[in-house]
Formats: structure tokens, C-alpha cells, sequence
């Protein structure tokens, strides 16, 4: 638990779709990079120590081809990450290239090659790092250039090193600022369905509850206020059509509490997952929450409430009792996803406490995690901790 953006399973829909597409037109720029370089590739080897060009160029244009090959089956992290490692990959290949320089000085006009492809690395970084870090990349990458120029022309034209890096940081901003308003405009459009996909599920609970409600006022209406009234007509308890009247009214009872229980209104599995993000989310920014596994039935709303509930009473256990003094203590939220069922899985290393000598009446742990969990049909919760070695809470449901 290390990383607190808490997502659900699909990680961002409209912003991963943004993130592939940009890949495959980053990967498709560096193809075109290459051919533009291709003549100052070849012309400028006589310049460089051995197999450099060739190291160089593996890097620079041919990890933009393999990230874009494994874009549509990479998560939204995965592909961030990838990401983050090609302009690290951009920036150190650069910067080789002044101690593999060797045969100089270059005239003015022979730029070396390396230095025209800047946005190759910035634009990676934009969708890899948060804004303010991407933009410092980017200052830094062009500023970079300066040196390089000098060294390349043996330091005959410093005023000209510093235009071109200038001149750099202009065209990479745009490349830039691109990326950085797709990127949030993708993220605009994940929390406006995450919104209107919670406002229908509330829009649907109320329309069940008022339907459910109706038909309980209709069988009060026609049934027992009915019995009631017969039975105060008739004047004695013994009359046959008020007696049958009344075991009428006790079965159509009996028959609305067994539908209610036996068919309980149902959660998909997707708003459960966005449900339970969320919760963590609210309650502490110190956890990461990954998600493992499949499922596609739909969970009882009581069973999603209830673990949702007993996973944000775990959680506040944990920032109220297990933080140390030496570290800040790291939190992890689990959840499994299987065919028969679902488990959560709250795990911290901080001080941890020896359970059995946890009061009976700590109501966090006894009632709100184990009692209310364990009590579910085919529920299930334990809480396993030891001093100084962290707790773990785990509860779950199975069909």
C-alpha cells in the first residue's frame, strides 16, 4: 500500500483509450524522427566512439515501437510506467553521447543528432508524471542541449547553443501541453461516468424503494385494514369469512417478507469495486488499493455493503492505532475477485496489538468487522496481528 490513487478495475476507461492512442502516435513519430535522422545518423559515426550510433539508436527509436506493441493489453500504471522508463532511457542516451564524443569538433552547420529529437523524450514524460514534474523535465531535457552543442562545435558559438535550447523548450511545449490536456480531459470524462453511474444507481434504489413501498401500502390498504375492519363488523371472533379473511392476510404477509429475503436488490460488480475505491480513498491516503481477479455476477447489496462498511472500520483501526514514530506505516486494500465469491484483504506493518488482549467491548474489531461480517450468510472475517509485525483483516463472502 503505497500509492493512494484508488481506482476500480477498469483504471480510467476514456483516459487509458487516451493514453494507447498517444502510444501509437508517439511510436508513429518516432519512425518519422528516424528517417529525418537517418542521413546525420550515418554522416556523424565517424565522430563517435564505436557501436554508440548503434546502441543509441536502438534505444531511442525502437522502445517507442515495443511499448506501442504491448499498449492494448497494458493497464493505465503499466503503460505510465513504461513510459517514465523511455524518457529515462531518452535522457541517459543523450547525455552518453558527450563522453562517446571523441573525433571533434563538428562544424556549426553538422548539429549532432541526438539534439533534434528532444520532444521524444518530454512527450513520454507528460504522460508518465504529473503535470509540474513533466514541465520541469522538459526545461531540463532542453537546457541539456546547450552543453551538448557547445562540446559538439568545441565551443566556437555559446550564444548559438543557448537559442537552439530555447527554440526547444518552444517546440516541446506544444508537444507538451497536448498531452497534458488529452491526459486530463480523459480523466474529466472517467470521473463524470463514475458520477452518473453512481447518480443511476441511487435513482434506481429510490425507484425500487418507492415501488416496494407502494405494494406494501396496497396489501396494508386491501388486506389489513380490510381484516380489521371485517373483524370489527362482525362482533365475533368466530365468524368464518373473517377468520379466512385473516389467514388470507397473514400468508400475502408472510409471502412479501420471503421475496424480500430470498431476492435482495442486487450491486454490479463494477459499482461495487468503484464503491469500495472510493470508501478507501475517503478514509485514509496512505493505502493503495489493487484489485486481483475476475467476477461478473452481481453481489447482494447487503453482502457489498457490509464488507465495504467492515473494510472502512479496518481501515480507521489502522490510522488511529498502528502508526510508529520511526515511519509511516504502509497500508495495503486487497481485493480478490473470484467466481463464488469476493475477499478483502487489509493489510498494514505498522505496531500491530496481540488480539486476545483486545477488550470485549471494542466495538470496531468484536462488532462493526468480525460480528457484522461473520454474521452474513456465507460471510467470513478474521483479524491476525502481532506486536511490532504489522495486522491484517480479512473478510469475504462465498456463494
Amino acid at each position: 500500500m503505497n500509492d493512494t490513487t484508488a481506482t476500480p478495475r477498469d483504471e480510467g476507461g476514456a483516459e487509458l483509450a487516451v493514453i494507447r492512442i498517444m502510444t501509437l502516435v508517439f511510436a508513429a513519430a518516432a519512425v518519422m524522427f528516424l528517417a529525418l535522422s537517418a542521413p546525420s545518423f550515418f554522416e556523424q559515426a565517424d565522430y563517435l566512439i564505436p557501436h554508440w550510433q548503434l546502441a543509441a539508436g536502438i534505444a531511442i527509436f525502437g522502445t517507442p515501437l515495443v511499448i506501442a506493441a504491448v499498449a492494448p493489453w497494458s493497464s493505465l500504471r503499466q503503460l505510465r510506467i513504461l513510459h517514465g522508463a523511455y524518457a529515462a532511457i531518452f535522457t541517459v542516451t543523450v547525455l552518453s553521447w558527450i563522453p562517446a564524443f571523441i573525433n571533434g569538433p563538428m562544424s556549426p552547420e553538422a548539429a549532432p543528432w541526438v539534439v533534434g529529437l528532444t520532444a521524444l523524450g518530454t512527450t513520454p514524460a507528460a504522460i508518465a508524471w504529473r503535470p509540474v514534474a513533466a514541465w520541469l523535465f522538459l526545461l531540463a531535457s532542453s537546457m541539456v542541449i546547450a552543453p551538448i552543442r557547445i562540446v559538439a562545435d568545441g565551443g566556437a558559438d555559446v550564444s548559438l547553443a543557448i537559442q537552439f535550447a530555447f527554440f526547444t523548450i518552444t517546440v516541446c511545449a506544444a508537444f507538451t501541453a497536448v498531452a497534458t490536456v488529452a491526459i486530463a480531459a480523459g480523466r474529466e470524462v472517467d470521473a463524470a461516468s463514475v458520477a452518473a453511474r453512481a447518480s443511476s444507481m441511487r435513482a434506481a434504489a429510490l425507484t425500487a424503494r418507492g415501488e416496494e413501498q407502494a405494494h406494501l401500502d396496497a396489501l396494508v390498504h386491501d388486506e389489513v385494514i380490510a381484516t380489521i375492519f371485517a373483524a370489527a363488523g362482525a362482533g365475533r371472533s368466530e365468524s368464518a369469512s373473517t377468520r379466512a379473511q385473516a389467514a388470507r392476510t397473514i400468508a400475502r404477509l408472510s409471502e412479501l417478507s420471503d421475496t424480500s429475503a430470498t431476492v435482495p436488490e442486487l450491486i454490479h460488480m463494477d459499482y461495487f469495486v468503484q464503491g469500495l475505491a472510493s470508501s478507501v480513498a475517503e478514509t485514509t491516503d496512505s493505502a493503495t488499493f489493487t484489485v486481483i481477479g475476475e467476477r461478473y455476477a452481481a453481489l447482494p447489496s447487503p453482502i457489498a455493503t457490509a464488507l465495504i462498511e467492515a473494510t472502512v472500520e479496518a481501515l480507521r483501526n489502522s490510522v488511529m492505532h498502528a502508526g510508529g514514530e520511526a515511519a509511516p506505516v504502509v497500508r495495503e486494500v486487497r481485493l480478490t475477485l473470484r467466481p463464488d465469491g469476493v475477499e478483502i484483504t487489509i493489510i498494514d506493518d505498522g505496531k500491530g496489538f496481540d488480539p486476545a488482549a483486545v477488550p470485549a467491548n471494542r466495538l470496531g474489531i468484536v462488532v462493526s468487522i468480525l460480528g457484522r461480517v461473520n454474521s452474513l450468510p456465507c460471510g467470513r472475517a478474521s483479524v491476525w496481528s502481532q506486536p511490532d509485525k504489522g495486522t491484517r483483516v480479512t473478510v469475504g463472502w462465498s456463494e
